[in-house]
């Protein structure tokens, strides 16, 4: 029984040897490659942790910086020279579509190497527990991935917001690593 199966005589078995007859293979394509395959997590790998921003609050404002970042591109970045080249806004959002919300605009920016986003939160005046977005956004820009692609953010200018939006500047060149 097994022979009938290796040789198929009717329908598409045979329609498809017909078709076939006479093609040749691509030269170097006549072997299968393998998927390539994501190296294994090292078990001894620390796992990322969130950046320790250098936070500053004044009233309403708050500023903070990544260790190692210059005090020049905080001073641009609260001052609204940077050119902002993403909007993020969470009004009607809560917490964890907020974040999910903030994580794929900054990751996809960062990506696209736009370097200035702009969160809009709100200042927390409508909620009876204060301003929960704007609090959550620090938590959420030190945390993986997005800490690694953060170099500084700084309440927006009143121009853009004020103390109800967030300039975030990224870095260039991060590696992608979606976390």
């Amino acid at each position: 029984m097994s022979g009938e199966r290796d040789r198929p005589e009717d329908g598409d078995g045979n329609a498809f040897s017909k078709a076939m007859k006479g093609v040749k293979p691509l030269a170097g394509r006549d072997k299968r490659q393998p998927p390539a395959r994501m190296p294994p997590a090292r078990p001894d790998a620390p796992p990322e942790e969130p950046v320790r921003f250098e936070v500053t609050r004044a009233g309403e404002r708050v500023e903070g910086r990544a260790p190692g970042i210059d005090r020049k591109h905080l001073r641009r970045l609260r001052a609204g020279d940077i050119r902002v080249e993403v909007r993020v806004d969470l009004h009607g959002l809560h917490g964890p579509e907020a974040r999910e919300a903030v994580r794929e605009a900054l990751i996809g920016a960062a990506e696209a190497g736009q370097r200035c986003a702009l969160v809009i939160h709100g200042r927390g005046h409508r909620s009876e527990s204060g301003p929960v977005l704007k609090q959550g956004l620090l938590r959420w820009l030190a945390e993986p991935p997005l800490g690694a692609r953060v170099m500084a953010f700084a309440s927006a200018t009143p121009a853009d917001g004020g103390t109800g939006a967030t300039y975030v500047l990224l870095r260039r060149g991060v590696v992608r690593n979606t976390g």
